[in-house]
């Protein structure tokens, strides 16, 4: 097993082929695809976690962990004129596996004719990458269904009375409804950490706890990375794969981006790039709960003797724990003018409390239907001032992304009435209550997307940055817009698409 080590580089080692920043799902990709495509690489991650902790494992258990700052990083965004007024927790994890190691596991590449919409006109073809990420490829990671219930059936009867289709293979055909998808092996949490574990060249590769401060500049070429303890660690070429937040962050704090704001902040700007930090995209969620008195839910049974019974379940093997899932059992793809998921949400919850207390379920029996816009118009930043580094995801501030979450609240409440319950009543009007309790579903992506050229994005369809040798970014970051329901899959095809491009595969 490669271990995590507790100390930063020495800087008598020799220089490394390559530098990945950020050991989640793309970093972990990259730098399994390059050790054993020979190259000397150096994986640098912030993060102390191996991804092996107890709880980072079984599926359920990472809201226990979820505002652990061992974990997870957490900021919060700027007060949104568009929702409400408030700001918003926005996480992402931290140390090996980063965000797939506390997600909720669910596993969709997104349909083929998404990533046709989306990269066809960069002149990028994913089809052989979709391929490789199918269920049934060989070096996919497991993905089976997880737990499902009475509640589960009665959401599943509901959409297929509402026209919709059940779906054998969501990844196949992306529009219905089915069971949730998840990453997971005898109930355990399997991904693409555990392929890194068992396939990156261990000779090749030298994981490096420590922060990455600045780049680090031979003239018009980036030649390496200096940590915030100072140790600098060089390469023929670097890349980040920081995610959506800490890779715009890195440029910024190394010069590279709008020349106006970069001066705004006391930095000295190497290169005017006004798209880095540009162009955040987020899906915009939102929940409605309802009463399920003859139910019991995640709020009955992570209590007592419940607890206790789905502790024994999971131990013994047994399928039906939710212990092996997520807090969602089942969901919906509606292909409407502009699509829209519904998912079945086991429990209820006071949304402030995440990124403080971890998930705090309510006591009352009751579930909730959350939902978003697959493809939102909306867009956000990632900026820099002289104290502090200011998010905003962009809720709702396109009005078509409002159009949509109407839509999709009102299909909602039609099929929790045909589950046979009622959906509670917030006594506010619709667009109030969709400004005022939507939040971040943790699928951050485009901060710094890809364009063919510098006018337009900040990568370049081969990854490297658009005006700069020796530096390429991979990481959700890149994405032009929203490829499926949940990024993590998307992310690793960014990576897989980066190493067919390199000859790494």
């Amino acid at each position: 097993m490669i271990g995590l080590y507790r100390r930063e580089w020495n800087l008598s080692v020799p220089k490394f082929d390559l530098v990945i920043v950020g050991g989640g799902s793309a970093g972990l990709e990259l730098a399994r695809m390059a050790t054993r495509a020979e190259l000397n690489v150096a994986l640098i991650e912030q993060g102390v976690s191996s991804g092996r902790h107890i709880f980072q494992r079984i599926p359920l258990m990472v809201g226990k962990i979820i505002g652990n700052s061992r974990f997870v990083d957490v900021w919060r965004s700027i007060p949104l004129t568009s929702a409400g007024g408030f700001a918003r927790p926005i996480l992402a994890g931290r140390g090996l596996g980063g965000s797939s190691r506390i997600n909720g596991n669910v596993a969709y590449a997104g349909p083929r004719h998404r990533y046709a919409q989306v990269y066809n006109k960069i002149g990028l073809n994913f089809s052989d990458i979709l391929r490789e990420l199918s269920p049934g490829a060989s070096n996919a990671a497991p993905r089976v269904h997880t737990w499902t219930d009475g509640l589960s059936e009665l959401f599943l009867k509901a959409t297929v009375a509402d026209g919709a289709r059940l779906l054998d293979d969501p990844d196949d055909d992306f529009f219905g409804a089915s069971p949730l998808h998840v990453n997971t092996r005898w109930g355990l949490r399997h991904n693409h950490l555990e392929a890194f574990y068992r396939q990156a060249k261990k000779s090749k590769l030298t994981i490096v706890q420590g922060t990455a401060k600045e780049l680090i500049f031979t003239d018009s070429r980036v030649s390496g990375v200096v940590l915030v303890s100072g140790v600098e660690i060089h390469a023929q070429e670097i890349i980040l794969s920081a995610g959506a937040i800490g890779s715009p962050t890195l440029l910024l704090n190394s010069g590279i981006g709008d020349s106006a704001m970069l001066r705004r902040a006391g930095i000295a700007g190497k290169l005017d790039q006004p798209h880095v930090g540009r162009h955040l995209k987020d899906h915009a969620n939102l929940r409605i709960p309802f009463s399920c008195p003859e139910h019991d839910t995640l709020n009955q049974k992570t209590r007592g003797f419940k607890a206790l019974a789905e502790g024994f379940k999971f131990l013994t093997g047994q399928s039906d724990t939710i212990l092996r899932g997520p807090g969602a059992s089942a969901g919906l793809n509606v292909e409407w003018n502009n699509p829209y998921r519904i998912q079945l949400v086991h429990f209820t919850q006071d949304r402030s409390q995440v990124g403080t207390k971890g998930i705090v379920f309510e006591k009352v029996r009751g579930a909730s239907l959350g939902m978003y816009a697959l493809w939102p118009y909306s867009e956000g930043s990632v900026e820099l001032t002289s104290k502090e580094l200011r998010i905003d995801p962009g809720f709702l501030a396109d009005h078509r992304d409002m159009t949509t979450t109407l839509q999709a609240l009102s299909h909602a409440r039609n099929l929790i009435f045909q589950m046979g319950f009622a959906p509670h009543s917030n006594h506010i009007d619709d667009e109030t209550l969709i400004r005022t309790g939507v939040y971040s579903g943790y699928h951050l992506i485009g901060s710094n997307r890809m364009a063919r050229t510098a006018r337009d994005g900040v990568v370049a369809p081969d990854f490297r940055v658009h005006g700069i040798d020796g530096l390429s970014i991979c990481d959700a970051s890149v994405m032009p817009d929203h490829l499926s329901s949940h990024s993590y899959l998307a992310t690793i095809a960014q990576a897989r698409m980066l190493g067919h491009q390199r000859g790494w595969i």
